[in-house]
């Protein structure tokens, strides 16, 4: 094998590895730019409270929350379908967002989208689907004071 081969295979092999694990780096990267992690909501709200925060989502149906990871946020982002953003993210969104107000360690939009998406991500792996919205739709949560949430954006 000549050396130019080897080369071209290493560079290869070095790009594909980055390529490969830079999602959970960047998932951590982001946790790591917020203070802490919210707390699950202490009450539920109630299930006519928790469908009115579906709908306001766009969501149909019975609402649910997908567990995301790293790995499907950026197939995601590559994806042709990309536009559209499933109800169940969007609520996780609201609360990480929500959340993201006020623990924030970095500032910049760059640190907000990144934390936020990190955020959201933790969020639909360990919070239930009644969790997520029930924090969007008490009235003593952040959530609710986000933007996005109240349709000023």
């Amino acid at each position: 094998m000549s050396r130019l081969q080897k080369f071209v295979m290493a560079f290869v092999t070095v790009f594909l590895t980055a390529l490969l694990i830079s999602p959970p780096v960047l998932y951590w990267l982001g946790l790591s730019g917020a203070q802490g992690l919210p707390a699950k909501p202490v009450l539920l709200a109630s299930k006519e409270q928790q469908l009115l925060v579906w709908r306001k989502a766009r969501g149909i149906g019975s609402p649910k929350v997908h567990a995301m990871n790293p790995y499907s946020v950026v197939i995601g982002l590559l994806s042709p379908s990309a536009n559209r953003t499933d109800p169940g993210e969007l609520v996780a969104w609201w609360v990480a967002s929500g959340y993201l107000l006020e623990h924030q360690r970095h500032r910049g939009m760059i640190w907000w989208h990144l934390s936020g998406t990190a955020l959201t991500i933790w969020l639909s792996r360990n919070w239930s689907c009644e969790e997520l919205l029930s924090a969007a739709a008490l009235p003593d949560s952040s959530a609710r004071s986000n933007a996005s949430f109240n349709g000023t954006t």
